[in-house]
């Protein structure tokens, strides 16, 4: 045997065998680092959904997200990671926030290697001995109905969804509300889209296309079995009107409105279609009819007052609205049918919840 054919097999002999080793160690290794990194995760969820007794993970087009639970197995927090790059590194936090989705309640940074000393201060600040961890707990219960922002050298306005920069450390800075502001924006429309977990803020619909005519400006958010239920009240503390929003399929589009109820469920005081891209002309005179000179919007205003102690039907003409009837729009009858569905199906499921 040569010596090249001797030096041939001595390298392949180490690298088949480095190869075994490093197999070993990483059989050896990865339940070992999954497990901390669970442990991790799950001590950083604790802590991120302070009120919840049980946390449910559950995966939504693709996106993970941890439902807390109270004592009383109420919607009390969600959670999700939020994932994006920093000045040098990847940055990967875990965002928990309020049923509502307008509330951070906390943040944690749960990997990072940003510029030490000054980048990583996004998570640890060793110069700040009396609170290190100063910039993660700005988030703490910080209001975000509007994207976060930052500010520099500058008191920080926590009710206008502001934070405070470190100084050195601004791209690191803008990149925790970037990713943050971001990953919100998709979740919560994933979130509208596939759960009854909505609020204004989150369902992507200003407040302002909301409130008026509907419910007071001094409304209030109850989250009851995951649903998310709008209640305005008189000086007495008394109950008089409780909204929410419910969606459905129409002809050619997602159909999302906006129901005012009296308390005990049995009668529709107003209604609202937040959403809606139907035929021109056609079904979007569901919210405007264009053809009817005297009153545009007679199709919405027949669900004010409306008796609903029993389904609600579409009728053609001469509707009862005594009988939970209205008249549908020729030409238009799928999208007034969705209408009435939507109404059918939600009341019913929010009445259930809301009268326990």
């Amino acid at each position: 045997m040569t010596k090249s054919y001797k030096l041939i097999l001595v390298l392949t002999m180490t690298a088949i065998l480095s190869g075994l080793l490093l197999s070993f160690l990483n059989l050896h290794t990865k339940p070992l680092i999954e497990a901390h990194q669970d442990n991790v995760l799950n001590s950083a969820l604790s802590s991120v959904l302070p009120n919840s007794v049980k946390i449910e993970e559950k995966i939504i087009e693709n996106q993970q997200f941890y439902f807390g639970y109270d004592k009383q197995n109420r919607m009390s927090g969600v959670a999700f990671l939020a994932e994006g790059n920093g000045f040098q590194s990847k940055l990967r936090i875990l965002v928990g926030m309020d049923e509502t989705l307008t509330r951070i309640v906390k943040i944690k940074i749960l990997e990072q290697k940003e510029t030490p000393g000054l980048g990583t201060k996004i998570e640890t600040d060793p110069s700040s001995r009396s609170n290190p961890e100063w910039f993660p707990n700005q988030f703490d219960n910080l209001n975000v109905r509007q994207p976060i922002r930052y500010v520099k050298n500058q008191a920080a306005d926590k009710n206008n969804s502001e934070i405070m920069a470190i100084t050195g450390a601004t791209i690191s800075c803008k990149a925790v509300v970037d990713i943050i502001n971001a990953t919100l924006n998709i979740n919560r429309e994933i979130i509208r889209k596939n759960t009854d977990l909505a609020c204004p803020a989150g369902a992507g619909v200003p407040e302002d296309e909301i409130i008026p005519n509907l419910i007071a400006e001094d409304y209030e958010i109850k989250v009851i079995e995951g649903k998310s239920y709008y209640i305005n009240r008189d000086n007495s503390g008394k109950v008089t009107e409780v909204a929410f929003t419910a969606s459905g399929v129409g002809f050619q589009s997602r159909i999302k409105v906006l129901v005012c109820m009296n308390p005990d469920f049995s009668e529709i005081q107003s209604l609202r279609i937040l959403e809606q891209n139907e035929t021109p002309g056609c079904g979007t005179r569901i919210v405007k009819d264009t053809k009817n000179e005297t009153d545009q919007e007679w199709f919405i205003k027949q669900f004010n007052s409306l008796k609903v102690t029993q389904p609600v039907t579409c009728v053609e003409k001469s509707p009862k609205k005594s009988n939970g009837e209205v008249q549908a729009i020729s030409g238009a009858t799928v999208s007034s049918e969705t209408i009435v569905e939507i109404l059918n199906n939600s009341i019913q499921n929010y009445r259930d919840s809301y009268l326990k």
